[in-house]
């Protein structure tokens, strides 16, 4: 069943509920270097390769020093239906699973991550991790889905109130249309949209990369998502019809499992990356 109704966000809604720009991709292996910070190693690494923008699997990075937080409801100052938790610290740990989206806030290189660690243990670890204030433990090899022909640029929302990614084009001619950058508006259904999306693009045989947050999930198997406010990552394998995912809902609790279509509503925003099964 759809959520809804549980987020009302403070400002108008704005007409454009999704954003997709087409453009191209192309795997890519990136070396990020011991002790440096998670921002700068990817910017150095962004201003490489030459890219737009880009999707990032940092599965099995060795992260430490690091600081994340986790989903909470309603801000400080009462005006924003979600927000951060206090900041938790770590001394050292492996990623399993970890995604995020690289793009441009005021000109600069900019990323937002979402990932999930120390499962195999008692307590495992879920939330957003602050990309200024996660240092590269060990050398480590991650996979890099670079873009040309749009960027994810911070933006702020006369609907929700926050300042996050949405796509836009990029000036200029692209040879190979064989992706697209999406942002996803609040309370679009991340089940319904995606399909869509890619039936309108004739992608046909395609996977899907991406992060946000949902409110609330039903999966097909397990406990369903009742937190009004999560913060979410795609796993691997996921396409536009098929959507296994990992989430840290606002009660802190977490779930994983193959998505519901219909169950699933963007709270703020999410930031995916479309992309030939080819590449």
């Amino acid at each position: 069943m759809s959520r809804n109704h549980l987020i009302n966000h403070p400002g108008r809604q704005e007409r454009e509920r999704s954003q997709v720009v087409r453009g191209q991709a192309t795997r890519v292996e990136v070396q990020l270097q011991a002790g440096t910070i998670l921002m700068d190693a990817v910017a150095t690494a962004m201003d490489d390769l030459g890219c737009d923008s880009a999707l990032l699997m940092l599965d099995g990075l060795k992260m430490g020093p690091y600081n994340f937080v986790k989903p909470t409801m309603n801000s400080p100052d009462g005006k924003l239906v979600a927000w951060y938790s206090e900041t938790f610290h770590g001394q050292s740990a492996t990623l399993e699973h970890a995604m995020a989206s690289v793009g441009r806030k005021d000109g600069e290189w900019f990323l937002h991550c979402h990932a999930v660690w120390d499962s195999e243990t008692d307590n495992p670890k879920s939330g957003h991790l602050l990309p200024f204030e996660v240092t590269v433990e060990q050398e480590s090899t991650i996979i890099c889905y670079a873009f040309k022909g749009g960027e994810f640029d911070v933006t702020y929302s006369e609907e929700t109130f926050f300042s996050t990614f949405r796509a836009k084009p990029k000036t200029g001619s692209i040879e190979i249309n064989n992706a697209a950058l999406i942002t996803l508006s609040p309370h679009e259904d991340l089940g319904k949209a995606l399909p869509q999306i890619a039936n309108a693009l004739e992608f046909k045989d395609c996977r899907v990369l991406g992060l946000g947050s949902l409110i609330g999930a039903d999966f097909e198997s397990g406990p369903s998502m009742e937190a009004a406010a999560s913060e979410v990552l795609l796993l691997p394998s996921a396409t536009p019809t098929h959507l296994p995912l990992h989430c840290i809902g606002s009660d802190w609790k977490q779930y994983r499992g193959l998505i519901v279509p219909g169950t699933v509503p963007v709270c703020i925003t999410f930031e995916l990356l479309l992309i030939d099964i080819s590449v």
